[in-house]
């Protein structure tokens, strides 16, 4: 897509483009294009950033992001914005990511970055768990040498509630600081008391490879194989330890306790036998472990595991093949049964005792897959053997299931098509009600063409087959391998008028279409069924291959001129004024016909389709301009409605009425869609024109619906942002706007747009001491503690909120803000303990957060030395009254004790 930079239609069109197309892949095109041509464009930044916030598609807004973060690398206004995105996205991780990778890259030395990054993991988990995750793994791969991150991570290992979080930290540590003695130490204590089986996975998977030869490695893993709850954490375990102590002696007897052990789980005993088999193949006792455990062992996966291992380890045994002939035939298990029975077919396909074992097989086995692969078995290997033919051929008449007797079929006209029995038996099965009688007249049609018999049973399965399947693959062999015959073209149209399931009739009419393409008698036919078949499915199959073969008939544009006026399906019309747009576009009476169905059609999604194809292909008639003003006005609220819009803004932009038209809804559209959907349009189309500011911020104003007065707020913050009337708007909304989402969209909007205007801290202040809602009051005193750090008055208001706020989320955010950026402040040691032990928080759900908790997990990661530190925790253990905070504070003070 190559458009010129002076054309202001183009710019037009691709700003439309990028915001509304419905193909994401047009989108991006889009996008890229305003980015090459149009990059110091005013408005291709704020479009980016509607893109980078509400876009549709996922890959859109990747795309916009990626774009405004290397386009506009050094704009100021770029890293909050970016930040916010982060902060209030929760629906795409890769888009989390991918932005958080910039800050760290392109804004690695700016002091802010570490503060923020700890800001985002710290924060509610019910808000923002996903960005946690990667701001974590961002903080520990760029700030490793950052004297605080070891410790910050250890805390996080220990007390965050998230046990994803908790596992990714201790990965990060493992990844970071295993060189360090002290860090390893600390892991393997943390495997010890973590209660999620997920962390301490991740500490045995993360142990140093180069731990052959620690002895305290080796029995901390023996412990944890053999007494971890978690079958992921000690199977992991014993192939840990079978990798690092392989020439241990003792290793090798716990990991056949563990093999044959019923005490342990399933998981844990395929792992140890896996590990057996794999370092200790030679060892006899290893062996006499595995033939054991086949035969005898209750579980089945412990069963089939040891199978797999005689039989890829041992398969040359003499006890092997004998083990498998019995389980192949008496193990309860399919599994196990069929890898018994796989054994004897590769290694002992041509002995005598196999094929008495598949015979018994097919006929005994509760499983089909069984008997099916038996029969394959017979068939192929054993056409020698006369008794496997008359097995073969009593298994077609009287199969246990259909599958069995479909092979058997297969199977006898593969390898005894010239036993003078075989052709009466298919005959025989083919005219009956047996399952197998599709596989019978298939085998016959190909393999006895030539016989007279054949052709006569196809033509009576047509006529009168029970079963569809039958019918169907009857029509198709006798139209394609009996052409000439004279019954058949009359038989097939039979079919394809009257039979009464569809799959035949679609079949019937293909037939007549590759074979008398050319019949007038069968282009009839497929007229007749287009307009009067009872399943829409067929008379749309009919269209197809009337629009397809028969394009340059007559009657074809009058047929589906017919079937997109009057057939009953929604969808068979749609797909009948598609034929007829792109076939008739130059006939006039089809242009006509296309006018009045975009209005009269009963169903909007047909009026739609009709729009959009006269929107597409007679843009310049005069007609459809009009058309698509009435369904612009039609007053429906519906998707007909707002498509009809759009096509109006963009390829009518210049028109004298469609500014006044958008205008109008704007303004007084009862729907709240449409309103949202014509306000875009201004923004887009006619920012420049003076009333558009002024009609979006009437829509804040006006009390109106809430969703929106957010989207005129979203448009005014994007478009208009120096406009010194948008500011003072914000300023207000922030403060006294009647609605808490209102107030909390113009706070964050502040501080993502007016973050440098000297007025906007004393409001976030304001708004954090005085709103009514918890929720107001959470995102503004977040917003201060990001942007005000260095305002007067911050600290005091922080804590002030931490202390005296009625709400418990507002004074655990405050008290986690406290503790990223002013923990080294005099006294905060003392405030914290303060906070742990006096918060008045009552706990109503098991799920909500403690600030006292939040509190001690503050204490215990910014002043660790303190000796008050264990006090404080005992005092918590005694005498706390949520019992959540009593147990985090038993396990941290035994930790403390532990490690200082």
């Amino acid at each position: 897509m190559i458009m010129l930079t002076n054309d202001p239609n183009a710019l037009l069109s691709l700003k439309h483009q990028a915001v509304f197309d419905e193909d994401p892949d047009l989108q991006r095109v889009a996008v890229e294009q305003l980015v090459i041509q149009w990059k110091n464009h005013p408005d291709t930044v704020p479009i980016l950033k509607q893109l980078a916030i509400s876009g549709q598609c996922p890959d859109v807004r990747r795309v916009a992001t990626e774009n405004l973060v290397q386009g506009w690398p050094n704009d100021p206004n770029i890293l909050p914005f970016l930040k916010q995105l982060v902060v209030s996205n929760n629906e795409y991780w890769w888009l989390q990511e991918a932005i958080l990778t910039q800050l760290t890259t392109g804004w690695y030395d700016d002091p802010n970055t570490i503060a923020f990054l700890k800001q985002l993991i710290l924060a509610d988990q019910y808000r923002s768990s996903n960005v946690r995750y990667v701001a974590l793994k961002q903080l520990a791969r760029n700030w490793q040498n950052e004297p605080e991150t070891l410790p910050f991570l250890k805390q996080r290992a220990i007390s965050d509630i998230d046990e994803t979080l908790r596992e990714t930290a201790v990965e990060l540590l493992a990844e970071g600081w295993q060189e360090d003695p002290f860090t390893l130490a600390w892991l393997k204590q943390r495997a010890e008391s973590d209660r999620h089986w997920g962390v301490r996975l991740a500490i045995v998977e993360k142990l140093k490879q180069d731990g052959r030869y620690d002895a305290d490695n080796i029995a901390w893993l023996k412990q944890m194989a053999m007494s971890d709850p978690s079958p992921h954490v000690a199977s992991e375990a014993v192939s840990k330890l079978a990798q690092l102590a392989k020439d241990d002696p003792d290793t090798v007897t716990t990991i056949k306790q563990l093999a044959v052990s019923a005490q342990v789980s399933e998981e844990v005993r395929r792992a140890a036998m896996s590990q057996l088999a794999e370092n200790w193949q030679y060892d006899l006792e290893s062996l006499s472990t595995f033939k054991q455990l086949a035969v005898f062992d209750k579980s089945a996966h412990v069963r089939l595991a040891a199978v797999k291992r005689l039989v890829q380890d041992w398969r040359e045994d003499c006890d092997t093949v004998a083990i498998m002939k019995r389980l192949a035939v008496s193990d309860t298990a399919l599994e196990v049964r069929k890898a018994a029975l796989g054994y004897l077919i590769e290694n002992w396909q041509h002995n005598s005792d196999t094929v008495a074992i598949l015979k018994q097989v097919v006929q005994y086995d509760e499983s089909w897959q069984m008997r099916e692969l038996a029969v394959v078995q017979l068939g192929a290997f054993w056409q020698h053997d006369p008794d496997v033919l008359t097995f073969l051929k009593q298994q077609a008449e009287s199969p246990e299931c259909w599958v069995v007797g479909e092979i058997a079929v297969a199977q006898l006209t593969v390898g005894w098509k010239d036993e003078p029995s075989v052709l009466p038996l298919l005959k025989k099965l083919a005219m009956s009600n047996s399952d197998v009688r599709v596989a019978a007249i298939r085998e016959l049609s190909i393999a006895w063409k030539d016989d007279p018999d054949t052709v006569a049973i196809l033509k009576k399965v047509v006529a009168s087959d029970e079963s569809w399947h039958a019918r169907k693959i009857a029509v198709e062999k006798l139209a394609t391998g009996w052409y000439d015959d004279p019954d058949t073209f009359a038989i097939i149209k039979k079919a394809a008028l009257s039979d009464e399931q569809h799959n035949v009739k679609i079949a019937a009419m293909e037939m007549l279409v590759n074979g008398w393409q050319d019949d007038p008698e069968a282009i009839a036919t497929i007229k007749q069924v287009a307009m009067c078949d009872s399943f829409s499915e067929v008379r749309m199959a009919a269209m197809e291959l009337l629009a397809k073969t028969y394009k340059n008939n007559p009657d074809t544009l009058t047929t589906l001129q017919q079937m997109a006026a009057t057939d009953q399906c929604s969808d068979v019309r749609v797909a009948a004024i598609s034929k007829l747009a792109n076939d008739g576009k130059d006939d006039p009476n089809i242009l006509a016909w296309l006018k009045q169905q975009a209005v009269d059609d009963p169903c909007s999604y047909v009026q739609r389709a009709t729009m959009e194809q006269l929107a597409t292909d007679w843009k310049n008639d005069p007609d459809t301009l009009d058309i698509i003003k009435e369904l612009v006005m039609s007053g429906k609220c519906s998707e007909l409605q707002q498509s009809a819009v759009v096509q109006l803004a963009t390829d009518w932009h210049d028109d004298p009425d469609t500014i006044s038209t958008i205008k109008k809804l704007a303004v007084s559209a009862h729907c709240p869609d449409l309103q949202q959907l014509a306000m875009q349009q201004l923004a887009l189309g006619w920012k420049d024109d003076p009333d558009t500011f002024t009609i979006i911020k009437q829509r804040i104003e006006s009390g109106e619906e809430l969703e929106v007065r957010q989207a005129a707020m979203q448009q005014l913050a994007i478009g208009w942002k120096d406009d010194p009337k948008t500011l003072a708007l914000f300023k207000q909304l922030a403060i006294s706007d009647g609605d808490m989402s209102v107030r909390q969209t113009a706070v964050v909007e502040l501080g993502i747009c007016w973050q440098n205007d000297p007025q906007t801290i004393e409001i976030l202040k304001q708004v954090a001491i005085n709103d009514d809602s918890f929720y107001v009051r959470q995102t503004a005193l977040e917003l201060l503690a990001l942007l005000g750090k260095n305002a007067p008055h911050t600290f005091v208001i922080l804590k002030q909120l931490a202390q005296f706020d009625q709400n418990a989320y507002v004074r655990r955010s405050a008290i986690q803000q406290l503790a990223l950026g002013w923990y080294d402040e005099p006294g905060m040691f003392e405030f914290f303990s303060d906070r742990a032990c006096s918060d008045p928080f009552v706990r109503q759900e098991d799920w909500q957060d403690n600030p006292r908790q939040t509190a001690l997990e503050a204490i215990i990661e910014k002043y660790r030395e303190n000796d008050l530190i264990l006090q404080i925790l005992r005092d918590r253990s005694e005498n706390d009254l949520d019992e959540q905070v009593k147990v985090f504070a038993i396990n941290r003070s035994l930790n403390y004790q532990r490690y200082n």
